[in-house]
């Protein structure tokens, strides 16, 4: 017999009702970039909005944005395939608050820059402010911003495929389907925020930050109301070590093959965080956009509070989803032939299952609009940054004479040229194999950049004696370091260090170091290497590089 409350909450996929509350989302985004279009006519509008908006929305922009795709589909399918090593090793993210609130923000709003890789020119010099820009734009965001639109595209299109068909007057395959989506997200949010620029981006990831939490909160309170069980249940599930879930993560591990190991977690953590919330454009810009140090740690402290309370949800939400998955009760075909939740080919699909059959009219077309709202929130900030980086440290720094008009006019059309060119970025990777979960992904790419990136600023802040070619070597070493981890069991299969045996095996059943360390590893490398270099080629000019150190910026009183 048929369980009547299935009967009234689950849906068998997505309906009009649905598809209306997508497009009103979509519209209204839309709608904000035209407006917030009319009364721009500098570049110093259009990159940090004059420096006067409110720390409140800066703070949820910052979630909004850095929480991406990756994050929002990512989390529940690391808890569901690997446990809950990750989600607790957030509990360290109170110390990176504490590093980027009292040595990151107060130095960084003194500079007044608009890029923060203005900074690195005189106190290095131009080499190093170029490299900065090229991992920033080559390595850290581009290929950021391409993960994202496709893992949105992904999941929107797993989850509308089956029901649009009866919308659409031709037939489309899934991965056919999967490019409409593709072009259409990366389309979109360029075009809006080519409009309006960072206010628009700001304000429309207020909206799109709210619609993230009512997303996972309604899946939270779905599996509630349809299984009857709770937190206390979906835990004992996951940490369970009778087969059903998964152990409970050990503390320390000599291996560093080890995926599962809470301290590997927490380094990644407080790495991750330390080092976006000095390096990544992205990120600091929005900083800049408020009106002094004191609104900017405020803005910071909404960030950190609601990005943990965020991440905790969606640790929440792995959980329940795995628990929901292995009872007997709702056990179906998440793809064709495959049941489990936690097998690798479907652990990242889970949610956007859930979204598409788990969840009642109308809730199903919400969290889908919030997964078009964590995409959007990302690829817009992510374009909008690249574009002030290349504006500032490329075309103006090579040709200073640009009127205000003309730097506006260059702005737009490297904001157009970027988000297209994301996006077809973002198609050629639709192309190559899946091979790893999204957070695999992440380390295995973009991600081997943000180490060697941090150690520049860091290196430029505290280390007076350091020169530019000291920390380029450092750097550029901490680059090779990250890669070589990241990829470490295909290097050794192309170096004929694994005999015998096919690439696609090798990756399958061979171990490199966890994807948590690759960061920290490369922090070290790039920071202990610039330090001792330093003594080799050392600063050439130390009593001018002295006001650029960060117990001088950081301290001094604001005007």
């Amino acid at each position: 017999m048929t369980n009547p409350s299935r009967m009234i909450l689950a849906s068998t996929g997505l309906q009009s009702l649905d598809y209306l509350v997508v497009m009103v989302y979509l519209i209204g985004v839309l709608g904000a970039g035209w407006y917030f279009s009319r009364s721009q006519t500098k570049t110093d509008e259009f990159f940090v909005a004059k420096r006067q908006m409110p720390w409140m929305a800066v703070g949820l922009s910052i979630i909004a944005t850095m929480l991406s795709t990756v994050s929002y589909l990512a989390t529940p399918g690391e808890v569901i395939r690997h446990g809950l090593a990750l989600a607790i090793g957030w509990l360290a993210i109170p110390l990176s608050f504490v590093v980027v609130n009292f040595l990151w923000i107060p130095f960084f709003m003194r500079l007044q820059v608009t890029s923060i890789y203005e900074y690195l020119e005189p106190r290095f010099g131009l080499a190093t402010r170029w490299l900065a820009v090229f991992l920033f734009v080559a390595i850290l965001r581009l290929f950021w911003m391409a993960t994202i639109v496709l893992t949105a595209a992904r999941a929107v299109a797993q989850i509308t495929h089956e029901s649009i068909l009866a919308f659409l007057p031709v037939e489309m395959t899934l991965d056919q389907w999967t490019l409409v989506v593709l072009f259409s997200v990366g389309v979109l949010s360029t075009f809006y925020t080519m409009l309006g620029g960072i206010k628009a981006v700001i304000w429309t990831d207020v909206v799109q930050c709210v619609v993230l939490f009512l997303g996972v909160v309604l899946t939270l309170s779905f599996v509630v109301a349809r299984t009857g069980t709770g937190p206390f249940d979906w835990w004992q599930t996951t940490t369970s070590s009778e087969g059903e879930g998964h152990r409970f993560p050990a503390i320390f591990s000599f291996d560093i093959t080890t995926r599962n190991v809470l301290l590997f977690t927490i380094l990644h953590t407080v790495t991750w965080y330390s080092c976006t919330f000095i390096a990544d454009q992205v990120a600091v810009q929005r900083y800049l956009t408020t009106t002094s140090v004191r609104a900017a740690i405020r803005g910071n402290v909404v960030n950190f509070v609601g990005d943990f309370f965020m991440m905790s949800l969606l640790a929440v939400c792995g959980m329940a989803l795995l628990s929901y998955y292995l009872d007997p009760r709702f056990q179906t075909e998440i793809i064709k032939g495959v049941i489990d939740p936690r097998n690798e080919a479907v652990a990242d699909k889970v949610f956007p299952h859930f979204i598409a059959h788990g969840l009642p009219l109308g809730i199903s077309g919400i969290v889908v609009a919030a997964l078009f709202a964590v995409a959007m929130s990302s690829l817009d900030s992510g374009v909008n940054s690249v574009s002030a980086v290349l504006t500032v440290d490329v075309f103006q720094r090579m040709n200073g004479m640009l009127s205000d008009r003309d730097s506006l006019k260059l702005a737009k059309m490297l904001t157009l040229i970027v988000g297209l060119g994301c996006t077809l970025l973002a198609w050629g990777m639709s192309l190559l194999p899946e091979h790893y979960n999204i957070i695999g992904i992440t380390a295995r790419t973009f991600n081997c950049a943000l180490g060697p990136l941090a150690s520049l600023f860091f290196v430029g802040m505290f280390f007076r004696h350091v020169g530019q070619r000291a920390v380029i070597i450092g750097a550029v070493t901490g680059l090779v370091t990250a890669v070589s981890s990241a990829w470490w069991v295909e290097l050794r299969w192309i170096l004929g260090l694994t005999k015998y045996i096919q690439l696609s095996d090798a990756v399958n059943h061979l171990s490199g170091p966890t994807p948590f360390l690759i960061t920290p590893l490369a922090v070290v490398v790039s920071v202990g290497l610039s330090w001792i270099m330093g003594f080799i080629f050392p600063c050439t000019n130390p009593d001018e590089v002295d006001r650029l150190l960060w117990r001088s910026l950081a301290r001094r009183e604001e005007s």
